[in-house]
């Protein structure tokens, strides 16, 4: 069940302030209210075109010294089975209320309010993303680049042009939303593919003169100041055909200052793993990113991990849980799919079994492949 970003409008701080966060204009356009961030799931057939979802609670992250219920006692939103339209004034203002009344309760370093929606069964919820004082090496990312660095070739903004057609095409259901186009992409990791006539003669652009500029690529990933840049760089590092270079060229950048861009980072390690009959990435990369503060950084170190466990079976299982059977079973709680989904595979292959939906017994587990 695929999950993606319809808007990065954002309730959060971080360090008491609100950080800038830029995404590509990879994505549809974002949603009309800037009280919060909406990951919406691709709607069904015949989906009733209703903006009324059905509200299935507060999900909690990153709580290690509050408890859940301390957090949910200060929030003030409607009961699990209300039915509620996000967009509406009601709604966004109990956001930016609860929001309001968890920060003045606790200084946290970071906290972020999230709107997912989930369009085949109409059902939504929202996730607290939060750290602790005590817990900012949570976020051990790189400061940001001050940089201007060349387009190589063009390359970038080529790319920006094309996904921008794309997700036009898209909204007019001319092009399928998911998947690599039909087999039309001959990169390492496609986003979206050329199929569409209008489409089909960009990519030898990016066939020829991604491989003849990668350094240069490179060094926008490391020295941009323009987020957007650095994340478009990460998208055309697949049409090199190396998976080991493009690994270690995009290993830096899980730790970027942006989500985007770290997110994009993830997604790599993870597609470049996948498949493959001997390991390529590396562990420990992908376990300090489970702890990260999002749910897009642990979502893609999740299946990161999947991806290596898939290659390698359990040989570092005690490894895995001492580091992140924390974090793991976290995410096992959460009502989210793009968190409980990863993390429910990666236990599974660790067990050799599936202990199902029973979060005590894989706790008890954990507790017991940690000794």
């Amino acid at each position: 069940m695929k999950r993606f970003l319809v808007g990065l409008v954002l309730l959060s701080t971080a360090c008491g302030t609100t950080s800038r966060q830029t995404v590509p204009t990879a994505a549809p356009p974002a949603l009309p209210h800037p009280a919060f961030d909406s990951r919406s799931a691709p709607a069904a057939q015949n989906a009733p075109p209703s903006n009324l979802y059905v509200f299935e609670g507060v999900d909690v992250f990153g709580a290690r010294g509050l408890s859940r219920e301390q957090v949910l006692g200060l929030l003030t939103f409607p009961a699990p089975g209300t039915r509620v339209d996000p967009s509406q004034k009601d709604f966004i203002d109990r956001l930016i209320e609860s929001k309001k009344r968890l920060l003045e309760a606790h200084a946290l370093p970071f906290c972020r309010f999230s709107v997912g929606q989930w369009m085949p069964t109409h059902t939504m919820h929202v996730t607290v993303d939060l750290v602790e004082p005590g817990d900012e090496w949570r976020m051990p990312f790189s400061p940001e680049p001050q940089g201007d660095v060349p387009d190589p070739e063009g390359l970038l903004e080529a790319w920006k042009a094309y996904q921008t057609r794309f997700w036009e095409l898209r909204r007019q259901g001319a092009v399928p939303e998911y998947g690599n186009g039909g087999g039309t992409c001959r990169a390492l990791l496609c986003h979206g593919g050329f199929a569409h006539p209008e489409l089909a003669p960009l990519e030898q652009r990016f066939i020829d003169g991604v491989p003849r500029q990668a350094d240069a690529l490179v060094r926008v990933l490391r020295e941009d100041a323009d987020s957007g840049e650095r994340y478009r760089a990460l998208m055309l590092l697949p049409y090199v055909s190396s998976r080991e270079w493009i690994i270690q060229a995009a290993l830096p950048s899980v730790r970027d200052a942006d989500q985007g861009v770290r997110n994009e980072a993830l997604r790599l390690l993870g597609e470049m793993q996948a498949g493959q009959p001997r390991v390529l990435i590396p562990l420990d990369p992908v376990l300090e990113a489970l702890w990260y503060p999002l749910s897009s950084d642990r979502n893609k170190a999740g299946w990161a991990l999947v991806r290596l466990v898939e290659t390698e079976g359990a040989v570092h299982r005690q490894r895995i849980l001492e580091r992140s059977g924390e974090v793991l079973l976290q995410m096992l709680q959460m009502k989210d799919r793009i968190d409980h989904e990863p993390a429910h595979n990666v236990l599974a292959l660790l067990a050799g079994e599936d202990l199902g939906e029973d979060v005590e017994a894989w706790r008890a587990w954990v507790n017991a492949g940690r000794k």
